[in-house]
């Protein structure tokens, strides 16, 4: 089998939520998501995800000039090879950051050609699981009001949702999600590293009484470890960290520092699902609990969907918008707060043609 085209597709989709304070992509309120599609010779496909945030169109010329040319003709079965040819050739672009994004996701779309010419789906390839569903938790978007994050949560409660978490950095904030959400949800806060190592311990100290479940990456930069770990050792609060990691090594030096009680991988920015695996296993080898990061609503949560499922994560992020699509599909739409596994080869579920027509920007 060899690799006879590579594709793409940045999509571009509207969400209803007015008050949500972060760019998500291009302008306006739309969400953008950079899918890729891996053809063979015979006649299977494989779709990936490339992390996105915002200027998508740079991130998708660095994937279509330095990716893709390199896949072409490679048998899709040699999933290592193939992830550490790309690694190698393009280190000099960065071990972490858009080119890590782009290998993470030919890793993605390999995988899918492999539970397709298995015909099994991918937590079966992974292990196994003998779950159906798996729990969800609501992950807001910032709003940077209590009142607006208090309605969020009672909004996401009433839905099903049983955990959310927040993306603020005023401590306020959380008062808003306990009194939206009442005093038996699970609340976690990502402040998406802002504080300086003695913010960080201030501001914990303030947050210990609304008794969170994590507070993740809180302090500037992410790689300082070392922060991170003094900070655990000052607070009762679980520390959650590593969507900004990379490689296995950074993920090592996290474990060996002590500095995280849950680790939070990100299959489409940490080098794939082939890393992962590495990842959880020595997470599990620390006794650090493996919770993946997944800020995507494309292939990249399909795939963290079979992760989750094979690895028997208690929960799973799902990025809590009105979109106007489900790019996957209403098999993995959420519902009541969880999310069904799909059943069918590898992912289970391909890309809705209509949404993609429709959302499609290039």
């Amino acid at each position: 089998m060899k690799i006879t085209s590579v594709e793409s597709m940045l999509l571009a989709i509207p969400f209803s939520d007015r008050d949500v304070q972060w760019r998500l992509g291009g302008t306006g309120h739309v969400f953008q998501t950079l899918m890729v599609r891996i053809d063979t010779d015979q006649v299977l496909s494989g779709w990936g995800e490339v992390f996105t945030k915002n200027g998508e169109a740079s991130l998708k010329a660095m994937f279509d000039t330095h990716v893709r040319p390199a896949l072409i003709g490679r048998d899709p079965s040699h999933i290592n090879a193939i992830k550490r040819d790309l690694e190698r050739q393009q280190h000099n672009f960065g071990r972490v950051g858009v080119m890590a994004f782009c290998v993470s996701a030919v890793d993605l779309a390999l995988w899918d050609i492999l539970g397709k010419a298995a015909n099994l789906p991918l937590y079966r390839l992974l292990g196994g699981s003998p779950r159906t569903e798996i729990p969800l938790y609501a992950s807001l978007a910032r709003y940077g009001a209590a009142p607006t994050v208090g309605r969020t949560t009672e909004r996401a409660v009433r839905e099903g949702y049983r955990a959310v978490k927040l993306h603020e950095v005023l401590v306020e904030t959380v008062a808003g999600a306990r009194a939206g959400g009442g005093p038996d949800i699970a609340v976690m806060l990502d402040t998406n590293c802002p504080w300086t190592l003695a913010e960080a311990k201030r501001n914990a100290r303030r947050l210990e009484p609304f008794n969170l479940a994590w507070l993740e990456e809180p302090t500037w930069p992410p790689e300082n470890v070392h922060a991170l770990a003094e900070l655990r050792r000052s607070t009762t609060i679980p520390i959650a960290a590593g969507e900004n990691a990379g490689s296995l090594i950074d993920y090592r030096i996290m474990f060996e520092a002590g500095a995280v009680d849950f680790v939070q991988p990100d299959i489409a920015k940490a080098h794939g699902l082939t890393e992962a695996l590495k990842i959880a296993a020595l997470a599990e080898a620390y006794d650090v609990a493996f919770m993946p990061h997944c800020f995507m609503i494309g292939p990249g949560y399909a795939h963290t969907i079979h992760l989750c499922a094979a690895h028997d994560v208690p929960l799973m992020e799902r990025y809590y918008l009105d979109f106007a699509a489900e790019p996957m599909g209403d098999i993995v739409k959420p519902r009541a707060g969880k999310v069904a596994v799909p059943q069918g080869a590898e992912l289970g579920c391909e890309p809705d043609p209509a949404a993609v027509k429709l959302y499609r920007v290039t």
